[in-house]
């Protein structure tokens, strides 16, 4: 079945409260998705709602009949909310509007009170709601594809969880419907849910093998066994992290399963002036060749998924008015919020000294590498004033611009998928996993995977490469994907650690180290106050 996301839900079929998900009841009003208050189960509707709840923050498109009440729709938005978790607090990106919890972003000050966590918070768990009635309202169907359909529901369930467990650690377990406050879980359980479920929908598990996803993708943006895969090998690389034990083998065999899957590989083609890497951040990077790196898309379209998140968000932020008098981005949204904090422009100039003349959508031809998409035109590398936006260079990376030259689908918002999980991370797990076997140094079977990416972006090849290299590495390629903070923490480079500091970190030009208990951001007060019975605040807030 193709999904397709405008009006996904009819009336008739939600009309819910949050009721029966985590201890959101009373605190943000979501639509009813409890299996006894809906008038009708369609299953398309809901398997489809799975998915498009990356991307849709309502029933109307950008705006209007919105999924989670008391808070800004636009602001809902999964991608934008993950990105602004993941950039802003990190050495990558920082964001001049002053709109409540910015701040707190961009110095590391957050506390359990901030809005944009809380916005994501139920988002995720959102996803988790939908899900378990999907697969609640499934639990006795047998034919085949509905089997599909509920490893694909798993899936997505475990990437919803995946994030929780990232980001705030220890979250509410739900997996069903009766439950209105569910009980805590701890980040291993978590860890351990995540796993299990994956290796459930990948035919591992003896004892649980009737929700299988299937080899190849049944369609675009669809889960297959090679998400899965990638999923693992990404908890796999931060097992550390989470559970306190190392899993370098886990994550380098599952790498590997990835980079075996001949249903994907990574796009090298270069076409119509545009470099390869271009074309995965393109308007048309579902059908350009970008389609087969990227393993599992958030499917935009300019028509059937406006929203002021997602890609849109990503473009319009990165970009002003004076900047798109030079150069196209696609949408006449432009409003000139985030660009590149040093440390990250030093990815590829590390004397500061690129050429004042980079304009989107070529790349900087100086750094010798595809993947500097800054736009320097009389910009200084170094942010000296955070309020203004002109203050740093601009990451022009998503555009939503086709590369064959044909029209987009709307003039304002866009057809850009967001690459939630493509085949170029295995690369640089696979990597990075050899260097942690073998010492701190890649072996040259790990240094040739970080040469495959390198080749393809015409950088220079490496002879070797340590933990300091692939932490460069990883932001060189995936640079503004919403990653950053997860690899600072795996890197030890993040909170409680003073040796790797980046401009306005702690909100100190200089920056500031900072306690070590913002590497798991807090659980909303909003959920504490609501299933205070069984939510343990986490430690430090």
């Amino acid at each position: 079945m193709k999904l397709r996301f405008k009006n996904i839900l009819p009336a008739a079929a939600i009309a819910l409260s949050l009721t029966g998900l985590s201890s959101c009841t009373g605190d943000l009003d979501v639509e009813n998705i409890n299996p006894q208050q809906v008038s009708k189960f369609d299953q398309n509707a809901i398997f489809n709602k799975v998915y498009a709840n990356m991307v849709l923050t309502g029933q109307t498109g950008p705006d209007g009949n919105r999924d989670i009440q008391d808070v800004d729709e636009g602001a809902s938005n999964m991608i934008r909310q993950i990105w602004n978790a993941n950039e802003l607090t990190t050495d990558e990106a920082e964001c001049t509007w002053g709109d409540q919890g910015l701040p707190e972003y961009n110095h590391n000050t957050w506390g359990d009170s901030h809005p944009m966590l809380q916005a994501l918070y139920y988002r995720l768990m959102f996803g988790v709601t939908v899900s378990n009635f999907f697969l609640t309202q499934t639990s006795s169907s047998t034919d085949a594809t509905t089997h599909v359909e509920r490893a694909e529901v798993r899936f997505m369930r475990a990437l919803y969880y995946y994030y929780m467990m990232d980001l705030y650690g220890n979250p509410p377990m739900a997996t069903t419907m009766d439950n209105p406050k569910p009980k805590q879980a701890t980040r291993l359980e978590a860890f351990t849910f995540v796993e299990s479920e994956l290796k459930a929908v990948l035919g591992e598990n003896a004892n649980d093998n009737a929700d299988v996803l299937s080899d190849a993708p049944v369609s675009y943006g669809r889960a297959s066994k090679a998400a899965a895969n990638l999923l693992l090998a990404r908890i796999y690389i931060n097992a550390k992290v989470y559970t306190g034990t190392e899993r370098w083998n886990d994550a380098k065999t599952y790498a590997q399963k990835v980079l075996g899957d001949k249903s994907f590989s990574l796009l090298t083609s270069d076409s119509n002036g545009y470099t390869a890497y271009q074309k995965l951040f393109m308007g048309d990077n579902d059908t350009n060749g970008a389609q087969n790196e990227i393993i599992l898309p958030a499917i935009h379209d300019g028509i059937t998924t406006q929203t002021w998140g997602g890609c849109l968000f990503i473009i319009a932020s990165t970009t002003n008015g004076d900047m798109l008098k030079q150069f196209s981005t696609g949408t006449t949204e432009n409003w000139g919020g985030n660009r590149c904090r040093l440390q990250f422009t030093q990815q590829f100039f590390p004397n500061n000294d690129a050429a004042q003349d980079s304009l989107p959508p070529r790349v900087a031809k100086k750094a010798g590498d595809d993947r500097a998409l800054f736009y320097t035109w009389k910009r200084k590398p170094s942010i000296e004033d955070e309020s203004s936006f002109g203050s740093g260079y601009a990451y022009v990376k998503f555009l939503n611009v086709h590369s064959d030259g044909s029209q987009v689908h709307h003039t304002q918002f866009v057809d850009t998928d967001f690459p939630m999980l493509r085949m170029a991370e295995a690369y640089l797990i696979y990597a990075e996993a050899d260097a942690r076997i073998n010492g701190g140094s890649c072996t040259p079977d790990g240094v040739a995977k970080l040469n495959a990416l390198r080749t393809r972006a015409h950088a220079k090849t490496l002879t070797s490469a340590d933990l300091d290299v692939l932490c460069s590495e990883w932001s060189r390629e995936f640079g503004f994907e919403a990653m950053r903070r997860t690899t600072l923490i795996r890197f030890n480079k993040y909170g409680g650690q003073s040796a790797y500091k980046w401009q306005w970190e702690g909100g100190e030009e200089n920056g500031k180290s900072f306690d070590a208990h913002y590497n798991i951001f807090a659980i909303p007060a909003s959920d504490m106050n609501a299933n205070s019975e069984n939510l343990k605040q986490n430690p430090g807030y």
